[in-house]
C-alpha cells in the first residue's frame, strides 16, 4: 500500500490533533477516495512503520473505521476495507432523498445570504474544475458544497445525520460519476436546486433534491456492475 507519502504533510498542519484522530483521518479519506479499495488489508504493524508511529493509534484509528462501517473483521483475514452490495447503495440513496429533500426545504427558508453566495461561489468554482477536466471526486468543492447546503437548513441533528452518511455517498459518488456526461448532469442538478433555494421554495427545493439524489443512485446503479474492481456485490 503506497497510499502514505503525504501523512507527514497532515501532521504538520495539524500538531494538536491527537494521533489516533490523525490516522483515522487519513485512513478514512483514503477509503472514501478509493486509494484503499474493498478488500484491502489493514494490518498494524504494517501500517506503523509506513506512518512512522506506534502500533496503539492506528489500533484505535482501526476500531473506529470498524465502528462507522468502513472496515470489517474477517475470520482467517484480519481487518480489511469493507464491500458494499448494490443493497447497501440502493438504502443509502433513498435515505439520502429524504433528508437531502428536507434539508434543501429549510434551506429555501432559512438560508442567509451569505451562505447563498458561497454556494453560488462554489457551484462557479465547480463548473470551473469540470471544464478543467477535473471530476467531482477529485474536489472538496463538492463536498463543501453539500455541507455548506446542510448548515444551511439550520437544523444540527439533520444536519448531522446527513454528515454521518457523507463517506458512504462520497464512496458511491465516485462511482457514479464515470458514467458518460453525469458530470455535467450533476452541476445542472445543483444549479437548479440552488435556483428553487434562491426563490424561497421549499416544496421545489425539496422536489429538485430528491429527483437529484434519484438520479444519481440510477447512474450508480448503471455503472456499478461493470466496475467489479471495486469489490461490490450484487445481492
Amino acid at each position: 500500500m503506497d497510499h502514505f507519502d503525504d501523512f507527514t504533510d497532515l501532521i504538520e498542519k495539524n500538531q494538536f490533533v491527537p494521533m489516533r484522530e490523525l490516522i483515522f483521518q487519513y485512513l478514512r479519506e483514503a477509503i472514501v477516495t478509493s486509494r484503499l479499495m474493498p478488500d484491502d488489508h489493514l494490518v498494524e504493524e504494517e501500517l506503523a512503520k509506513k506512518l512512522n508511529v506506534s502500533r496503539t493509534p492506528i489500533r484505535e484509528a482501526i476500531r473506529k473505521l470498524e465502528l462507522e462501517g468502513l472496515v470489517k473483521h474477517s475470520p482467517r483475514r484480519g481487518v480489511i476495507v469493507r464491500k458494499f452490495s448494490t443493497k447497501d447503495a440502493e438504502e443509502i440513496y433513498d435515505l439520502r432523498a429524504v433528508l437531502e429533500g428536507y434539508a434543501a426545504s429549510l434551506a429555501a427558508q432559512h438560508i442567509e445570504e451569505k451562505e447563498l453566495s458561497k454556494l453560488k461561489a462554489l457551484l462557479e468554482v465547480m463548473k470551473e474544475d469540470i471544464n478543467k477536466g477535473e471530476s467531482f471526486s477529485e474536489m472538496d468543492h463538492h463536498k463543501e458544497w453539500h455541507l455548506a447546503l446542510y448548515a444551511a437548513s439550520k437544523n444540527q441533528r439533520l444536519e448531522q445525520l446527513l454528515n454521518d452518511y457523507a463517506d458512504y455517498l462520497r464512496i458511491f459518488r465516485i462511482i457514479s460519476l464515470k458514467l458518460p456526461g453525469r458530470l455535467n448532469e450533476t452541476w445542472e442538478e445543483h444549479d437548479r436546486l440552488l435556483k428553487a433555494i434562491e426563490l424561497g421554495d421549499g416544496e421545489l427545493a425539496e422536489r429538485r433534491a430528491r429527483e437529484h439524489a434519484a438520479r444519481s443512485k440510477e447512474a450508480f446503479l448503471k455503472e456499478w456492475p461493470m466496475l467489479s474492481n471495486h469489490g461490490g456485490d450484487t445481492e
